[in-house]
């Protein structure tokens, strides 16, 4: 056998002691000279060790320096793999390594849209705070934060719109995340979205907007969060249909009732802010006021100094006296002293 032959030989056992997570073979197998081989779908050593949650493997692999940043046949590197499963103990070794953060796949999906599709918010956290590119789109456009919210994972949408994405950003086919998350009935993420000042008057490459994806699919409950959140009842599509008219074109008699009620919703909802708002302002105006006896203080009153407790003073119990403030100490004393005259004994007869 040749010595290429046995370097072959070497090179296929280390795929399969790294997939196996078999550390002592790994080491053995490096120190006599095996090579990186390549399984059918172009994986390294690398990749299986990162897949199969292998930690000890990709250090030893990573020390023997393999090539990090090595894409198989579907342009995925080690760091997708890891990201497709998780494994935030993994992702964080391949970070301090220095691996590319934003390599694409043939999809265009970095390792964070694998992240994010699959709803695993610690590993998102950890590539979004090492620097990966929020707003990175793969080829139908769609950012992670367009994966996270159509698989309705709420902490990896928290994630993402904290990391800086923008909910308002539209893929190839002009949908919003709020176009996504309406079409899949993701109500949490919906208010998620909300929460962040995300636009409920975007339109898509049809002209439709988040309210007519939801009146078409008879979701009646994310119409009703949209009409209470400001959504225009009455514009149109690219073929002039409101969301009423596509309520009831695909026959969603429901939908189409709470549509009709749309200016009476969205009246309660000015009325109900307006409130809120006339609340808040009274709030302030009473924190920010000044008490009379402040502004002008009587003869007889107390300084301020005088009504505020110090940490030195005792607070009041419940025995103690309520007597009037404008009474001078003398006399309060005097009143405490007074007490009834016991009545004499009448001597009996």
């Amino acid at each position: 056998m040749s010595q290429q032959d046995v370097v072959a030989v070497l090179s296929e056992r280390l795929l399969i002691a790294a997939y196996k997570g078999q550390v002592d073979n790994v080491v053995q197998l490096i120190n006599k000279g095996a090579k990186v081989a390549v399984t059918k779908h172009g994986r390294t050593p690398l990749h299986l060790a990162a897949y199969k949650g292998h930690l000890p493997v990709v250090q030893i692999l990573l020390k023997a320096n393999c090539d990090v940043d090595l894409q198989d046949d579907g342009d995925q590197t080690a760091l997708h793999r890891a990201a497709v499963v998780g494994n935030t103990d993994i992702i964080s070794a391949l970070i301090r390594e220095g691996c590319a953060l934003d390599r694409q796949d043939k999809d265009g999906n970095t390792a964070l849209h694998e992240a994010s599709w699959h709803g695993f918010s610690q590993s998102a956290k950890l590539l979004v705070k090492a620097g990966a590119n929020v707003l990175a789109r793969n080829k139908a456009g769609n950012t992670p934060l367009h994966l996270a919210c159509q698989n309705s994972h709420s902490e990896s949408v928290r994630v993402l719109l904290l990391g800086g994405s923008r909910a308002d950003i539209k893929n190839n086919a002009g949908d919003t995340c709020l176009h996504v998350a309406a079409r899949y009935n993701h109500l949490p993420i919906i208010r998620l979205l909300l929460s962040a000042f995300c636009s409920v008057h975007e339109k898509n490459q049809a002209g439709d907007t988040a309210i007519h994806v939801a009146a078409a699919l008879n979701h009646k409950k994310v119409v009703k969060l949209l009409l209470e959140a400001g959504a225009d009842a009455t514009v149109v599509n690219n073929t002039g249909q409101t969301p009423l008219e596509v309520a009831r074109e695909h026959n969603n008699p429901e939908v189409a009732l709470l549509l009709t009620k749309a200016p009476q919703i969205s009246r309660f909802n000015r009325g109900r802010s307006l409130r809120k708002k006339r609340e808040r302002l009274k709030e302030e105006r009473r924190a920010q006021s000044v008490p009379r006896d402040e502004v002008v203080p009587s003869k007889g009153s107390a300084s301020a100094a005088d009504d505020t407790h110090s940490s030195d003073q005792a607070p009041q119990g419940r025995g103690d006296l309520k007597e009037d403030p404008q009474l001078p100490l003398s006399e309060l004393r005097g009143r405490k002293s007074k007490k009834k005259k016991p009545r004499e004994k009448v001597p009996q007869m």
